[in-house]
């Protein structure tokens, strides 16, 4: 997790839900075993970010699925 944090930047990264939830895990300082915790749906977005500073990782945003809903709706019109 330290190369991972050593970026410096924005980073984008598109995976599959099992490896996500335990890059997520791993951010917060959990075992890898703490991902069964995180639920991620088809195309979710999720942002992994800091409270305050890069020694208080938080989830800024998990498992955001409106953008798909939002394009049902518009192609139903």
């Amino acid at each position: 997790m330290k190369r991972v944090r050593s970026v410096d930047g924005t980073v984008l990264l598109f995976s599959s839900a099992h490896f996500l939830r335990v890059l997520a895990a791993r951010w917060l300082g959990l075992e890898p075993e703490g991902a069964r915790y995180f639920l991620l749906g088809t195309a979710s977005l999720s942002t992994l970010t800091y409270e305050h500073n890069p020694s208080e990782p938080v989830i800024g945003l998990w498992n955001d699925t409106r953008h798909v809903s939002a394009h049902r709706l518009e192609e139903s019109k």
